[in-house]
C-alpha cells in the first residue's frame, strides 16, 4: 500500500483553527444582550405587581421597582395587567436610581425611549410620591393633573 505524504497539513489545521474562533466570536456576538447607546438592556421576565419587575440580563436577575410611583390598591390590578402586556418578554431600558441590599432596586424603566412612569401616570393608573427627593417630580405632577382633568383611570369618578 502506497504511504500518503501531506506537505504544509498545518495550513489545514490552521484554517480549521480560524474558522472555530470565527464561530466562538459570532456565537458570543449575537447572544450577548442587546443595548441602546452605552447602556444594556434588560428583559423582563416576570410582572410582580403594579410597579415592581423581575429583569434578566447580562448573566444577572433583579428585582426592580419603578421609583416615585404610588399604585393605589383600586388600581394595583390595572396597573399589573399594563406592566405585563407592555413589557414581558421585552428588552428595555432600566436607569437605576436607588440600590437597596434587601429590597428591589429603584429606578425608572424606558422601553423604545418612553419612560413608563410617566405613561402609567398619564393613563391615571399611578400617582407620583410627592416626598420622592431623588429626583425632579415636576413633570410628572402635570403628568398627574393632565389625568385627573381628562378623568383617566383613578380620576374617572
Amino acid at each position: 500500500m502506497a504511504k500518503l505524504k501531506l506537505k504544509n497539513e498545518w495550513k489545514l489545521w490552521a484554517g480549521i483553527g480560524a474558522l472555530f474562533l470565527l464561530l466562538v466570536f459570532y456565537l458570543y456576538w449575537v447572544s450577548r444582550p442587546p443595548s441602546e447607546g452605552e447602556e444594556r438592556l434588560w428583559r423582563v421576565t416576570q410582572t410582580v405587581d403594579g410597579r415592581t419587575l423581575s429583569l434578566r440580563g447580562s448573566g444577572k436577575i433583579i428585582e426592580a421597582r419603578l421609583i416615585g410611583l404610588r399604585v393605589p390598591s383600586s388600581q394595583e390590578t390595572a396597573a399589573r395587567d399594563f406592566l405585563a402586556k407592555t413589557l414581558n418578554d421585552k428588552w428595555i431600558r432600566f436607569k437605576v436610581e436607588r440600590e437597596n441590599e434587601n429590597a428591589p432596586t429603584e429606578g425608572f424603566a424606558y422601553i423604545s425611549g418612553e419612560d413608563i412612569s410617566a405613561r402609567m401616570i398619564r393613563l391615571g393608573l399611578a400617582t407620583i410620591d410627592r416626598e420622592e427627593k431623588s429626583f425632579d417630580i415636576r413633570p410628572y405632577l402635570e403628568l398627574e393633573q393632565e389625568a385627573e382633568k381628562a378623568k383617566r383611570g383613578l380620576w374617572n369618578k
